[in-house]
């Protein structure tokens, strides 16, 4: 989609409506790519959480981490659904594991979340910085 920042904003509420995922999925992503706040974020990243197959889910999570949340309490939320997302993913078959995995899981670095970015236990993931935490 070529859309003007903003134009979809107030997409995240649909979160919670019995819009099929592959509709809403990709609707999610492009407003969380235009937007600069989503809200229910909380409740968007919870739902793209059970998609760890859809490249859409991993980027609208990578998204909605390095964007503002209108709720300051959503976003350790945010950070929760991203990490069981992340790790979901990474426990995927390599040869089913979308690229986007590794867009989320920096996305977790930078937003000062190395711990969380972590696909095994104690062990980090491949190409993750060491003594951040």
């Amino acid at each position: 989609m070529n859309l003007p920042p903003g134009a979809l904003t107030g997409a995240g509420a649909f979160a919670q409506t019995e819009m099929a995922d592959d509709v809403w999925l990709p609707l999610a992503r492009s407003s969380a790519e235009h937007t600069p706040t989503q809200t229910c974020a909380d409740d968007i990243a919870e739902r793209a959480a059970g998609h760890p197959r859809s490249p859409d889910a991993l980027l609208l999570t990578a998204n909605l981490l390095t964007r503002p949340v209108p709720n300051p309490g959503d976003d350790a939320d945010v950070r929760q659904h991203a990490r069981t997302l992340l790790q979901a993913a990474a426990a995927l078959p390599e040869a089913e594991r979308p690229a986007q995995a590794e867009q989320l899981r920096r996305a977790l670095i930078e937003a000062g979340k190395v711990d969380l970015a972590r696909t095994t236990a104690g062990r980090p993931a491949a190409g993750e910085p060491l003594g951040r935490e």
